[in-house]
Formats: structure tokens, C-alpha cells, sequence
């Protein structure tokens, strides 16, 4: 597939896209009723044509393989998702009851530490008599919390409660959309634990063991300020239950609540400084990679492992294979094979917020944000009329200043760009000021999380007053980050109440975005079609043809 820029190419852009039209597919259509051997025998005649194809020439012969090749990958995804998860279609209409589960918890959602229940996500693995066929579904469930028995991920447990089904198309939306979109349809609510069945295994004991390690370490010297801490940990650990409501909200309305998840910036914040801790023994660059994967791939497992920290992870796994094999410095390449392995992994994963959201922005970044931000600083020129070899230090302070200030702007403004159809769809906010917001809020977060970084580092080596010392810059730069959003958000014209008239433009401006990004990187972002302005056209067509405000 042609790179959306000439210094970019990512040919599993072949396999990717098709492969996510796929599972698109069986997300909205069932299996045909002759099963899926049909399919697999089309899929394997339309992969031996393009191997056919793939040595000829002409522009004929290349329609032709990729007609082929994206037929054959497309329908290959269309019977992998219904093959992973059979229950893809089923909407059940079962009535209320009180039903005792034996269930394997997946996930344990944060809570506030004062919540008398607990929530998360479960397999079914036993079921009574009369629920043979639920054994092996997924389902969210509602428990009440008993000190003596907290439930703990990747445990077993027995659970009474009331199963109920979820809607096929729920009024509410939200949350029950988000479960949707896992492959989750039945709840069990108001539940109790009657028993544990088996323990979670050693690793995942060790990995709790060191989270709580390494949140002892981080509250060192903010025990009198208890909603700073609150913001530290959710930053740093990604603990976002602690964050109050009222933070929530304003993070929220702002656009810059995603400081709190464990995503590409922490991940890649935290990576920087690990890099440069092992760089200073002067080791060899390949050790140093490795010894980098390794420790940031510890802290991605004791921060809980989540999809976007994982999505981030593999990202800069596949930027570090490539260096090691001595290939080209190819982001648009990791970003595509980091893509491709989370949806082989978790085909549900395309249909979640976060993995649309933080996909979308790092390919308008590569995309658009670069080359704009390349514009921008070559066109900076402060003392053009004074030669450079006569600038004192207060001039190249000027200079760099400026330069990163254009650079950070440009990157704020094509994320707000990709992210803002997004937000309206998923958050039902409109968030102009985000811009301004991420500008100020993204480098202080930064920061923070350096000096949280530094603390753990600290704090495991046995220096406690150093590691409280950090602690304290931290919480210093948090405070500031909490003033900002507060007053930032209570401003006129900061945030919108939005949505979209109906549910599949959502997803078509999505779509659109990606594609105008892509294509604009294509043509070198020409001013023949346009220059930088056709994302900010679809942008504007989209606030005032397709969304509802109020």
C-alpha cells in the first residue's frame, strides 16, 4: 500500500485494514448458515490468486492482487471474530432470576476505598442444570464487598446474584455500550461471594504484592494531602478510582483526563527515563534496548496490563526490533504492527474507545503532525536581521523556546483534530479548550511523572528521603495541573455538551479523519489539494452537520 508519506511505509497495511473491515463485519452480520467452511475455502482460493498475482506487472495485475489479497484477509477476520467469541450475535431475551455462578474474574474495575460493592469482568465457567449453555460467556458482575474475601483477578469464585441480559440497543449507552463492545452480554448484579474456588496464580500474587510496593513508596510524605495523592497514584499507576468526582469531571470537560491512563505518554515517559538511566553505565546500544524492553515491560504487568499501556508497549518493542535489526526508523511501521497484534490478540479491542482514540491520534501525529510541525519551525526565524554568530544567550533561549512551543502547538492541534469526533461520540463533550489545556497540562504531567518514576527508583533502592522529596515535586506540579483544569473549565466556551445525530456518522467521521489524514500525507500535504486545511473543513462540516449540541 502506498506510505502516506514518502519516508513512511507500513506494507502490513494490507493485512491490517481488511483484517479490521472483518471484524467490523461479523460485529454487525451472523454467520451464514452453512457455516464458516465455505467462507475459509473462499478466503484460501483468494489468497492462492494473489500469491499468483503478486509477481506480475501492470497496473491490471496490482488491482487485481489487492481486490484478492483484502478479500481473502477480510473474510479470513469476518470467521476469526465469530470463531473467538460464538456468542457474537446472541441477544438473549431470559428474564430476571437468581442464578449461583462459578466464575473466573478477568478484571477488577477500580472502586473507591469506602465503596461497599465491586465490580468487574468474568468468564463463566460452571453453571446449575438449567444454564448448560452459559459456561464459557463473558459477563460483568455487581458484588457486594466483604473484607474477608476480596475478589481478586484471575481467581476463581462462586457467585449468587440475579442475571439479567443486556439491551440490544441500550437507551442508555455508556456503560452498557462499553460492554457491548467487549463481547459482554449479561450482568450479574446485586451478587454475593459465596466461596473462593482456587487462588490467583503465583505471578499474578507477586505482581499485586509489587503494586502495593510500589504505592507505599509513592504516598510517601502526601499523607496530609490526600486528593494530591489521589492524583499521583491514578497518574503514576493508573489507580483512577481515586480521583474524586469533581476532579473527574474537570479533567473530563477539559480533554485532558487521558493523564491518568496508563497510555502512550506514560508508557513512553517512563521509557525515556529508563533508557537514559541504563545509558549512563555506557553500555552498548542493544543491551540497553533490551534491559529497557524488560523493565518497562515490568512496569506495564504491575500497573495492571491494561490495553492501552500494553498497545504502547508494543509500539515501542517493534521501534526497538527494528533498531536492533538495523531497519529503517519507521513509526508508522511500529504503529501498524503494534495495531495488527493487539486486534490477532483481542479482535474486540477495535471496538473500544481507547483503541480508536489512541490509534487515530498517533497516525494524525505521524501523519500530519510532524510535517506541520516541520512547516511551522522552519518558517521561525526571531532575529532574522541579526547574524546568528552575533545572538547572546538570551537570543537562542528565544529561539529554542519557540521552537518547541511551535512544535508542541502543532502536535496539540492535530490531536485535537483526530480526537475531537471521538470525544463527541464516546464522552458526549466537545472540548475546545482542550487545546489550550493540553498545551499547558501535557508538559507538567510530564514532569511529574519523571519525578514519580524517580521516587520508585528511589524508594526501591532504600533511599526514602529522596524518594519523598520527589514525591513532593511531584505533588507540587499536580497541584498546579489541578488549579489550571478547575479554573480552566468553570471559563465560558471551554466545553460543550455534543453528540451526534445518529449513531453511524460517529463512526463515519472517524473514518473520515483517518482518511483525509492519510491522504493529505500522501499528496506531501500539497497546496494543489489544499495544504494542512481539508482535516480542519471535515472537522468544521462535522460540528455543524452532524452533531447536536445541548
Amino acid at each position: 500500500m502506498p506510505s502516506p508519506s514518502s519516508h513512511l511505509r507500513a506494507p502490513l497495511l494490507w493485512l491490517l485494514l481488511p483484517l479490521a473491515a472483518g471484524f467490523g463485519a461479523a460485529k454487525h452480520w451472523p454467520l451464514p448458515a452453512r457455516g464458516p467452511g465455505l467462507l475459509l475455502a473462499a478466503a484460501a482460493i483468494l489468497a492462492l490468486v494473489a500469491l499468483a498475482l503478486a509477481p506480475r506487472v501492470g497496473r491490471v495485475a496490482h488491482a487485481a492482487w489487492a481486490v484478492a489479497l483484502t478479500s481473502a484477509v477480510g473474510v479470513t477476520g469476518f470467521v476469526m471474530l465469530h470463531g473467538r467469541d460464538p456468542f457474537l450475535q446472541e441477544r438473549s431475551q431470559r428474564p430476571l432470576r437468581e442464578v449461583t455462578l462459578q466464575l473466573e474474574v478477568t478484571r477488577i474495575f477500580a472502586s473507591h476505598p469506602g465503596s461497599r460493592s465491586i465490580s468487574g469482568l468474568a468468564r463463566i465457567t460452571a453453571a446449575g442444570r438449567n444454564d448448560r449453555d452459559l459456561p464459557g460467556r463473558n459477563i460483568q458482575f455487581s458484588a457486594i464487598r466483604k473484607v474477608s474475601l476480596p475478589p481478586r483477578e484471575a481467581a476463581r469464585y462462586v457467585m449468587q446474584g440475579i442475571l439479567q441480559p443486556l439491551s440490544a440497543n441500550p437507551a442508555d449507552g455508556g456503560f452498557n455500550d462499553y460492554l457491548e463492545n467487549l463481547g459482554v452480554h449479561f450482568q450479574l448484579t446485586r451478587a454475593i461471594i459465596r466461596r473462593e474456588v482456587s487462588p490467583p496464580p503465583r505471578m499474578e500474587r507477586l505482581r499485586l504484592a509489587a503494586r502495593d510496593r510500589l504505592e507505599r513508596i509513592l504516598r510517601r510524605g502526601l499523607d496530609r494531602h490526600p486528593p494530591i495523592a489521589s492524583l499521583y497514584l491514578a497518574m503514576v499507576l493508573g489507580e483512577k478510582a481515586m480521583i474524586a468526582s469533581d476532579q473527574q469531571d474537570a479533567f473530563m470537560r477539559s480533554g485532558t483526563f487521558h493523564i491518568f491512563s496508563v497510555s502512550g505518554l506514560h508508557v513512553g515517559v517512563i521509557a525515556i527515563a529508563i533508557y537514559c538511566v541504563f545509558s549512563l553505565s555506557r553500555m552498548p546500544r542493544q543491551p540497553t534496548d533490551i534491559l529497557t524492553l524488560a523493565a518497562l515491560g515490568l512496569y506495564v504487568a504491575i500497573t495492571g496490563g491494561g490495553a492501552p499501556s500494553l498497545r504502547a508497549y508494543l509500539m515501542i518493542f517493534f521501534v526497538f526490533g527494528a533498531r536492533a535489526l538495523q531497519l529503517p526508523n519507521n513509526r508508522l511501521a511500529a504503529l501498524t504492527a503494534a495495531a495488527l497484534v493487539t486486534l490477532l490478540i483481542d479482535p474486540m479491542q477495535l471496538f473500544s474507545t481507547g483503541f480508536q482514540m489512541s490509534y487515530l491520534i498517533m497516525l494524525a501525529l505521524m501523519a500530519m503532525g510532524n510535517p506541520l510541525s516541520e512547516k511551522w519551525v522552519a518558517a521561525w526565524h526571531p532575529f532574522s536581521v541579526l547574524p546568528r554568530g552575533n545572538w547572546r544567550w538570551r537570543h537562542h533561549v528565544v529561539d529554542q523556546f519557540g521552537r518547541k512551543l511551535l512544535a508542541m502547538l502543532a502536535g496539540c492541534l492535530v490531536a485535537f483534530l483526530a480526537s475531537t469526533p471521538a470525544g463527541i461520540a464516546y464522552f458526549q463533550l466537545f472540548s475546545p479548550g482542550s487545546l489550550a489545556s493540553n498545551l499547558l497540562v501535557i508538559p507538567a504531567a510530564s514532569l511529574a511523572l519523571v519525578s514519580g518514576f524517580a521516587s520508585l527508583v528511589a524508594g526501591l533502592i532504600g533511599l526514602s528521603p529522596l524518594s519523598s522529596l520527589f514525591n513532593s515535586a511531584a505533588a507540587l506540579l499536580l497541584l498546579g495541573i489541578d488549579g489550571t483544569v478547575r479554573r480552566g473549565t468553570s471559563l465560558p466556551g471551554m466545553w460543550f455538551a455534543a453528540h451526534f445525530r445518529a449513531e453511524w456518522m460517529a463512526a463515519a467521521a472517524l473514518v473520515a479523519m483517518a482518511t483525509v489524514m492519510l491522504a493529505g500525507a500522501a499528496a506531501r500535504w500539497s497546496p494543489r489539494w489544499g495544504g494542512y486545511w481539508p482535516p480542519v473543513a471535515l472537522l468544521a462540516v462535522t460540528l455543524i452537520f452532524l452533531v447536536k449540541f445541548g
